[in-house]
């Protein structure tokens, strides 16, 4: 939950520099918008990196299958 508020964050803040820029001519209540756009990206950026740490896991896990396959064979 920590690295989703700072992802948050971090998106609201880019959001905000976004709105300063021009981007308030898009949204006519620019502030609600701001979040909103910022939760959306916080909450994709946040699944691609969940993603992204299950495989990991899963490419370790098959590695030890793999070693312990090969482990096998020799012993045969």
């Amino acid at each position: 939950m920590r690295k989703f508020l700072q992802l948050f964050i971090i998106c609201l803040v880019l959001e905000q520099v976004f709105m300063f820029f021009g981007g308030w001519r898009l949204f006519q209540n620019w502030f609600s918008a701001s979040v909103f756009i910022a939760l959306v990206l916080a909450i994709s950026i946040r699944i691609w990196l969940s993603q992204e740490d299950r495989l990991e896991a899963m490419e370790k896990r098959i590695k030890e299958l793999e070693e312990q396959q090969v482990q096998k064979e020799k012993q045969e």
